[in-house]
């Protein structure tokens, strides 16, 4: 990677993590889904995948430090990166199935972290799953009116400054 790919990749990892951090104070609104969403469409994959990479890490150094679930944001959003990227030609042809993904893997991410807890039970494990249902149902509609709203006008800016950068 040049300076300039590495300046842009640590930039994203730095928004993503304000993104999260900020909105995990408000109850149901995730918005970290969409921010990757985001970066991913607009920028060259191994960007976005690589920012995705600098926000788990800063997630664990810089507030909840080694614990399966922090390595379960540092394993999911990059690989939510990667896919985001390599479906990006069909994503952005209707916004009504890039809401639809963000909605989806949103409710998934409520879903998925709920999987650490198999290191201490099965059962709870599946309650945790069910209980977070409705969370992580919410959450998913949440990020869909978020990428409705948002993504035109967050997608113009972030082109202007990738055509710019010239990455």
């Amino acid at each position: 990677m040049t300076v300039k790919e590495l300046c842009v990749t640590a930039i994203i990892g730095a928004i993503e993590f304000v993104v999260f951090t900020s909105f995990s104070f408000i109850l149901y609104l995730e918005c970290i889904t969409f921010t990757v969403l985001i970066f991913s469409v607009v920028f060259p994959r191994k960007i976005a995948v690589s920012g995705a990479t600098v926000f788990g890490l800063l997630n664990i150094v810089l507030i909840q430090g080694i614990t399966p679930w922090s390595l379960c944001y540092l394993g999911i959003y990059p690989v939510y990166s990667w896919i985001f990227s390599t479906w990006k030609q069909s994503l952005t042809k209707k916004l009504w199935i890039l809401a639809f993904v963000c909605a989806f893997f949103s409710f998934l991410t409520g879903q998925l972290l709920q999987l650490p807890f198999l290191l201490f039970s099965k059962t709870l494990t599946i309650l945790y799953l069910i209980l977070g249902l409705k969370t992580s149902l919410i959450q998913g509609a949440l990020s869909a009116m978020i990428c409705l709203f948002l993504y035109h006008p967050t997608k113009k800016a972030l082109c202007a400054i990738e055509r710019k950068l010239d990455l």
